[in-house]
């Protein structure tokens, strides 16, 4: 990195892949779930470099002006386009609509981005359908967690309900420059086909009312949403099959489902 001018960034939470077993590894995982493969938070190129060696077609994109310029140099001519961009502004670039649908998303992201990078993505899981991330380990733990435990929660219920999501292998802190303090994991996602957007958005009215106020039961849930308020409410947790007495954290994925789906057409904002 000295020689190219580049150190990394604190406010961009850059800590670069230099294991090149590790880049090797989730490349693979990448081929497997097929292309074309949209790279997010290219850095230095660690996973570009092998994504170029096989000939796959790549967009890869990077915020970081320095590192975009460094990149477009480095993969002139080979199947890797370079773009320098921010994968979280909603509607996205130009780029993002001509991407071809199908794709699949490789990514070591950034700790701090983490989240909505992946809300981003079940946003757009029609385009990539698939996804491989190294992410901070104890937030792929949250991502996989099931009902009952602290780490389960709101991503953990969108997930379950949107895909068939695995912890793929673990990855040491010691693995990337600079190190962070804790360890990672590569994460693989493939998307559902049968969940539309307005069953996700009825999905995401329920999760966040009954997570709102994780310590009480979801009879206490805000649901200004909902014409009849509480009373209704509770109605419609007991038709579902779900104790209104219960905590948000007790509740599996597949009861969130039932419960959106017996909200009315309109029921407000969520």
């Amino acid at each position: 990195m000295r020689e190219l001018g580049i150190s990394p960034r604190k406010r961009h939470g850059q800590n670069f892949l230099h294991d090149r077993n590790v880049a090797r590894k989730i490349v693979a995982v990448a081929r497997e779930l097929g292309p074309p493969f949209l790279e997010i938070g290219a850095g230095l190129g660690a996973l570009t470099a092998l994504l170029a060696d096989a000939g796959e077609k790549t967009v890869a994109v990077e915020v970081d002006r320095g590192l975009a310029q460094f990149l477009r140099g480095r993969y002139a001519g080979t199947s890797v386009e370079i773009l320098e961009a921010d994968f979280l502004p909603v509607p996205g670039g130009e780029w993002l609509r001509s991407f071809p649908r199908g794709g699949t998303v490789v990514g070591n992201l950034p700790y701090s981005l983490s989240s909505p990078i992946v809300l981003r993505l079940m946003e757009l899981r029609e385009i990539f359908p698939r996804a491989v991330l190294m992410l901070q380990k104890e937030m792929a733990g949250r991502l996989c967690a099931s009902p009952g435990g602290k780490e389960y929660g709101i991503l953990s219920v969108y997930l379950s309900v949107l895909s068939e999501a695995r912890l793929e292998f673990p990855v040491r802190r010691t693995c990337f420059t600079p190190s962070p303090e804790v360890d990672s994991a590569v994460f693989s996602i493939r998307f559902r086909p049968d969940i539309d957007g307005q069953t996700f958005r009825r999905l995401q009215t329920v999760v966040r009312a009954s997570f709102a106020r994780r310590r009480k039961t979801l009879r206490n849930a805000p649901v200004d949403f909902l014409p009849g308020g509480t009373e209704r409410w509770c109605d419609l947790l007991s038709r579902s099959g779900v104790d209104p007495s219960a905590r948000a954290e007790a509740v599996s994925p597949e009861s969130y489902l039932r419960l959106a789906a017996a909200l009315p057409k309109d029921p407000g904002p969520g």
